[in-house]
């Protein structure tokens, strides 16, 4: 997503792995098939719910790296909203028009009138493209609201004690409505208070920020803390899909999604996991400067990747049959694999265009001195 200043190739990695899930999520096969759950699609689904948390978590990991104190949050929040203008807002806008352009050429409409311009207006006045770019607007929503989270994400005792209770509020009541819905009650419509699930991941986020400095040379044991608490989120989510289908007869229900308390277990060892693993490779070679760089065109993968994945669709269909229709879960990783691949450098050779075309002249127009460190 959106680049940023300080590169840290562990954070890259994330972003990587984070742009492949999603490239994923959108190509994704059903997990019922002739009545029945297919094992290996539902294991390699829940694998690959994790993709826009993982964005969420790394927005929080950098969301308030310049809060000290109350008095920064004046100084920040005007160098957040240009940023948020200059690197993500109007490069969005471009991508809108581009994807307009080439819908016309591509599906042959008699006029440019005919265009789907309903779609740039829609992101624009309604703030609800109806498509993958929800996030975006996700994200201003953030930098909105960010003076009052970041009065709460700051690294000292009180600011640390009130989070932790806000946080645990929130948590405690997505695991209830969990339960509610495990149980088909309906007693506490809970959603109408909690912070919103995409704000739990950013404040997790800013958590792992906090923890993960003190893991430092202690790569390994990072590592498998990722890897232990992934296991546990993910047989928890495995098993209730599981459940709620043979019970309910539930396909898509919420344990798979981020709206479930399980998904904050899965993506925060997930984060973990990936970041220990980038710890592994030594700083500042070749392998971490090739990860900085296609971490800083993620953003922009992320617009494309559903126009590429659109245009692909045809060699999506031969590597199902390939890979036996997906039925295993060996198949189904050598589906979601492949194709995501595929997809992700395609996508990769436009962002890099866009990057030199679109977003690093708009970055500079409005270039200025960033605010001092607190």
């Amino acid at each position: 997503m959106p680049q940023i200043k300080s590169k840290d190739h562990s954070i890259e990695l994330v972003r990587i792995i984070a742009c492949l899930l999603v490239i994923m999520a959108h190509s994704q096969l059903g997990v019922v098939e002739n009545s029945a759950i297919v094992s290996g699609r539902l294991a390699f689904s829940t694998f690959i719910a994790d993709d826009v948390p993982l964005f969420l978590l790394v927005t929080g990991f950098f969301f308030f790296g310049r809060i000290k104190s109350d008095s920064d949050i004046i100084q920040v929040f005007p160098y957040k909203a240009k940023s948020f203008l200059s690197r993500v807002y109007i490069p969005t806008v471009v991508y809108i028009l581009i994807s307009i352009f080439y819908r016309y050429f591509t599906e042959h409409l008699p006029s440019i009138a005919n265009a789907d311009w309903d779609y740039l207006g829609r992101f624009i006045f309604r703030l609800a493209p109806g498509d993958h770019l929800w996030y975006i607007c996700t994200y201003m929503s953030f930098i909105f609201f960010f003076p009052m989270l970041a009065f709460v994400c700051q690294d000292n005792p009180q600011k640390n004690k009130l989070r932790h209770i806000l946080l645990g509020i929130a948590i405690a009541g997505a695991v209830v409505g969990d339960i509610q819905y495990f149980f088909k009650m309906s007693m506490f419509d809970l959603d109408k208070f909690l912070w919103g699930y995409c704000t739990i991941f950013l404040i997790l986020g800013y958590e792992l920020s906090l923890f993960i400095r003190k893991f430092d040379n202690r790569q390994k044991k990072l590592f498998a803390i990722g890897i232990v608490i992934y296991l546990l989120g993910f047989f928890i989510k495995f098993g209730l899909q599981n459940y709620m289908f043979s019970e309910y007869g539930y396909v898509n229900n919420r344990f798979r999604w981020l709206q479930c308390s399980p998904c904050f277990i899965t993506a925060t060892g997930m984060f973990i996991t990936v970041y220990g693993l980038g710890n592994f490779i030594k700083a500042n070679n070749i392998p971490t400067r090739i990860i900085n760089y296609i971490g800083s065109c993620t953003f922009a993968i992320y617009l494309f990747h559903m126009l590429v994945i659109g245009a692909t669709r045809p060699w999506q269909r031969e590597l199902i049959g390939k890979f036996d229709n997906a039925k295993t879960f060996f198949d189904a990783a050598a589906y979601y694999i492949s194709y995501a691949l595929v997809v992700f450098g395609i996508s990769l050779v436009v962002a890099i265009i866009f990057k030199y075309v679109v977003e690093k002249p708009v970055a500079k127009l409005f270039s200025k001195k960033e605010p001092r460190q607190a």
